[in-house]
């Protein structure tokens, strides 16, 4: 355990922009870290990056793991990238933090997820929806009642990245960025989700972009255990953009959630709620009380608990694929 007077000693997998923009900036104003050390394949971007934060750069996380004491690891890498990192990590008995989606494969993040449960280490995922103070008024708000529909979206315009247009190496858009929208839906109407059926369209895209074969709108129904049907539609043709939240149907209730505000409507009102915290540094400042009380309980999204939202958005791409319902044991 971390003493209460000690600084939590991190290092860093992947140095781009969800490592920089989602965590570094404000960790390293924080007295009670130590950034000490990153890893990334690109070698002039980690030496620049750990000369900035004061830190030692690797480009082999075995040599990381090797030479440092730490108590944490964040991996912050592209959803193909996410292979033997968390696996290295865990094997060495250090916390770990994983930024979301979780990998493009369900065998990828099964392997990872044993071991992360055998090692019974802290673990947390960046699904960082959860940690807005918009999403904690939302639970208290339909907590005990039950949800019958829920319909959510994630649609607008394309990300200019060549690795995100290809299902290879992104997993599809349901599960690079419309996976916050199926995670908020299983963390809000609780219960688990038992099968998925999704279709998807694909033409437009593939002649505007070279090397892009992901579908360019899909939509998933998910029917959840306790008969709650949800809707998931994402997509990336709309250069106007168009919409990103989701609408939870309650008995004389709804309750629309779009990360960075909260609508609440009954008969007769409408209650609008700004969110007002940092949800990436709420989830950071969890993940690292749970890593100095080693108490796995305390982070917002564990790593199995991730791994079942993935277990969703696989399973969609499985129903794209084949055209077919897919159960969830």
């Amino acid at each position: 355990m971390v003493a209460a007077s000690d600084k939590v000693r991190l290092g860093f997998v992947g140095v781009g922009n969800i490592a920089r923009g989602g965590h570094l900036n404000h960790l390293a104003k924080w007295p009670d870290v130590e950034l000490v050390s990153f890893c990334d394949v690109n070698k002039d971007a980690v030496a620049k990056t750990a000369a900035e934060f004061k830190a030692r750069p690797y480009t082999q996380l075995k040599d990381m793991l090797a030479h440092e004491e730490l108590d944490a690891v964040y991996v912050c890498v592209p959803p193909f990238a996410h292979d033997e990192a968390e696996i290295q990590v865990a094997e060495k008995k250090l916390a770990l933090f994983v930024e979301k989606p979780l990998g493009t494969t369900l065998a990828q993040t099964e392997a990872i997820n044993k071991a992360v449960l055998k090692a019974g280490v802290v673990s947390a995922v960046g699904y960082n929806w959860r940690s807005t103070g918009i999403t904690r008024k939302a639970r208290a708000v339909m907590e005990g009642r039950p949800v019958s529909a829920a319909y959510g979206f994630w649609t607008g315009n394309f990300p200019e990245v060549m690795w995100w247009r290809q299902q290879a190496q992104s997993g599809g858009q349901l599960n690079e960025q419309a996976t916050h929208v199926v995670d908020i839906a299983r963390y809000l109407i609780g219960g688990k989700v038992v099968s998925v059926y999704a279709q998807g369209a694909k033409g437009i895209m593939k002649k505007r972009y070279e090397k892009h074969d992901i579908h360019d709108n899909a939509i998933a129904l998910l029917t959840f255990d306790h008969g709650c049907v949800c809707t998931v539609a994402t997509g990336h043709t709309s250069a106007q953009g168009y919409r990103v939240g989701i609408d939870f149907i309650l008995d004389d209730l709804t309750v629309t959630h779009n990360n960075g505000e909260l609508r609440i409507k009954v008969p007769g009102s409408e209650e609008i709620i700004r969110n007002q915290n940092q949800p990436y540094e709420e989830e950071d400042r969890a993940f690292l009380q749970a890593v100095r009380s080693k108490d796995p309980q305390a982070v917002y999204c564990s790593y199995a608990d991730g791994f079942e939202t993935h277990r969703v958005t696989m399973a969609a791409n499985t129903s794209m694929e084949t055209g077919e319902v897919v159960k969830l044991g």
